[in-house]
């Protein structure tokens, strides 16, 4: 007579040895029943479970399964038997299809989210690159205050011909060996740099904006992403040793 374990699904595994207990003899203990004659393999797709009267095939889904309403993953052992109505074994083509009258289905209304989402975040991406290369030229809020005032009075000292009384910021930057008229000299080329490294981050950041949003309405997602990493790179080279990245 064969001896089959059962699992917490009362699903029959097995057979099973059991040995005789000295003094005792045969016992079957908890989780364990027996059958008359050995079982078969069970039919694709299905699994022997113990009813609690004799062993019958239902269907068996546990393992790999997709949520409906997402298409992700799931492992799936919870229960023997159909799968849940928010499940299927059948994997989500693709981000754009949603499932519907019991299959997937192509959603044009989910592509155009689906893209404006992918669009979106990589825009973000190039954004917050800007950002961070803007505060590193311009440095906190004061500091940039304190480029635009050394700037004019730069600007005003060598409109004068750097004669009369050198400005305070320009007096600041007179050190080292620097005459007035070089510290404002290497003021406005600074200046130039940094007005040139922010006029220059405002248009790469835009027309690459324009181009991820042109190639993702395309559907060419991948030239998208291509675009925004070449961006960024672009935008943190050119703010290198500019503004508060540089000595003055």
């Amino acid at each position: 007579m064969p001896y089959y374990a059962l699992d917490n699904l009362n699903a029959l595994h097995g057979p099973v040895q059991l040995q005789p207990i000295p003094g005792v003899g045969m016992h079957i203990p908890a989780g364990v029943v027996s059958l008359p004659q050995l079982l078969p393999a069970p039919a694709a797709g299905k699994a022997w479970v113990w009813d609690g009267a004799k062993a019958v095939q239902i269907e068996d889904n546990r393992g790999l399964a997709y949520r409906t309403a997402d298409g992700a993953e799931v492992d799936y052992q919870e229960a023997l038997g159909p799968l849940p109505s928010d499940l299927t074994r059948t994997p989500r083509p693709s981000a754009d299809h949603a499932w519907a009258n019991g299959g997937w289905a192509f959603s044009s209304d989910l592509q155009n989210a689906n893209r404006q989402a992918q669009s979106q975040a990589l825009c973000n991406q190039v954004d917050q690159a800007a950002d961070i290369a803007r505060r590193a030229v311009a440095g906190d809020p004061l500091r940039a205050v304190e480029y635009d005032r050394a700037a004019s009075e730069a600007q005003a000292f060598a409109a004068s011909d750097y004669l009369g009384e050198v400005p305070p910021m320009v007096a600041a930057w007179a050190i080292g060996g620097r005459t007035a008229q070089q510290a404002a000299d290497d003021i406005l080329r600074e200046t130039a740099q940094y007005n040139g490294a922010l006029v220059q981050l405002r248009a790469t950041r835009l027309q690459a904006k324009e181009l991820i949003r042109a190639s993702i309405n395309a559907g060419n997602i991948e030239h998208a992403q291509d675009i925004a990493a070449e961006t960024i790179a672009s935008i943190e080279a050119a703010v290198a040793g500019i503004g508060n990245n540089a000595s003055a």
